[in-house]
């Protein structure tokens, strides 16, 4: 649940992210989510299964075969995110707030080596020998080497509209919507009109006599 290595650079308006891992608790990522989120209306919040970035001398390749935990913890990610959703209305219902709408959701996947994080390209020598063999094979005619690729995800979850990030190919979810009882509907409105009653005494008092 760290933010990135250079948060401390980042302006107030970084979005916080949240790293979903195969060992982490669920319930403590949606708690620290919803904290966060009802605590800052103004921020979003970044939920991805992108892996720490290592000292490539300390990277060890994954045994061919197997799947990176940026794949496989996918699905995992994708139940966190509707779980805080879902969660995110029932506490607008417990505090009973006039907001009716959830949180705008958008979905970018994409490819470790596409940024550089492939675990087969962890290592220049490892990244040189295979360009050069690549290089060989086909000069002679033969098949082009198996292409990997490994998939991850990143999701945000943001109180307003994100345009920028569908120009960047994200996917858009449209919020899920509160349902108000008829009860409800009554004392929201009777809040709003309280609030603009509040605001237009409030200018009056500061006019000038």
């Amino acid at each position: 649940m760290n933010k990135s290595s250079n948060s401390v650079h980042q302006c107030d308006t970084s979005p916080q992210e949240i790293r979903i891992t195969n060992h982490g608790k669920i319930h403590t990522w949606v708690a620290f989510a919803l904290e966060y989120l009802q605590k800052d209306g103004s921020k979003s919040i970044v939920l991805h299964t992108l892996p720490v970035p290592r000292n490539p001398q300390e990277s060890k390749p994954a045994s061919k075969g197997s799947l990176s935990t940026a794949t496989t913890t996918i699905p995992r990610l994708i139940s966190v995110v509707e779980i805080i959703k879902r969660e995110y209305i029932k506490m607008l219902e417990s505090k009973q707030l006039p907001k009716h709408l959830g949180l705008h959701q958008y979905n970018e996947v994409g490819s470790l080596e596409d940024i550089s994080l492939g675990e087969e390209d962890t290592i220049l020598t490892d990244k040189e020998e295979t360009r050069a063999t690549s290089i060989i094979m086909a000069l002679e005619g033969k098949n082009y080497p198996k292409q990997v690729q490994t998939p991850f995800m990143r999701i945000t979850l943001s109180h307003y509209e994100l345009p920028e990030l569908v120009v960047k190919g994200a996917t858009y979810q449209s919020p899920l919507q509160r349902k108000l009882s008829k009860s409800a509907k009554a004392r929201a409105k009777k809040r709003e009109r309280k609030v603009l009653e509040t605001a237009s005494t409030g200018s009056k008092d500061m006019q000038p006599s």
